[in-house]
């Protein structure tokens, strides 16, 4: 499967574009965020919220470049939604072991990604078609930076509410992308 994807990817003429150049500077932004929130300080919050506000705007305007220098391409696709869970699961982890983000909330995303994440490979592997993200997902991504935000500010009233909103979507957002990949899978058995 792996030896698969590569050549998609090799294929791909805008593999190497400034979009997907972009997503992954994104890597550059999470240690620093992760140790912004060590020094448990106002000005680490002040930098924690920096940090996840660059990458953020990272995360908007790979996609914004790719649509508009008409280079979307395979391995945005395959970055794009990757970085975010890889972003958003350290950043929980770092916050649960700094700021009392219960233990149990992280492992609730961290699966849920992991199961999305096996599921669009599995996709992958058998249509060779990456699906997009869709309305539900972005919800949730958003709700899973609002907790990020109030663990990061200590906002402890706001913070219990942020969570179990964020909880709820939860399954629901798991729910409706492995319909959309049960759904591909079965298009193109047709």
């Amino acid at each position: 499967m792996h030896s698969e994807i590569f050549q998609l990817i090799k294929k791909d003429p805008h593999t190497w574009s400034l979009a997907n150049l972009l997503s992954l500077s994104r890597l550059l932004f999470l240690p620093l965020l992760c140790w912004a929130i060590t020094l448990q300080t106002r000005a680490g919050n002040a930098l924690a919220l920096l940090f996840l506000a660059l990458s953020g705007a990272t995360d908007f305007f790979d996609g914004y470049l790719a649509r508009k220098l008409d280079q979307r391409s395979f391995l945005g696709r395959i970055l794009d939604p990757l970085l975010d869970k890889i972003t958003v699961g350290v950043t929980l982890l770092f916050l649960a072991a700094y700021r009392q983000l219960p233990y149990w909330y992280v492992f609730l995303v961290i699966a849920r990604d992991v199961l999305i994440l096996t599921a669009a490979a599995s996709l992958v592997k058998h249509i060779k078609a990456v699906a997009e993200s869709n309305f539900l997902g972005k919800w949730t991504l958003g709700s899973f930076l609002i907790v990020i935000m109030t663990y990061i500010l200590n906002w402890s009233p706001y913070q219990l509410i942020a969570l179990w909103i964020s909880s709820l979507l939860v399954p629901a957002t798991l729910f409706s992308y492995l319909k959309k990949f049960w759904e591909l899978l079965q298009t193109d058995q047709t």
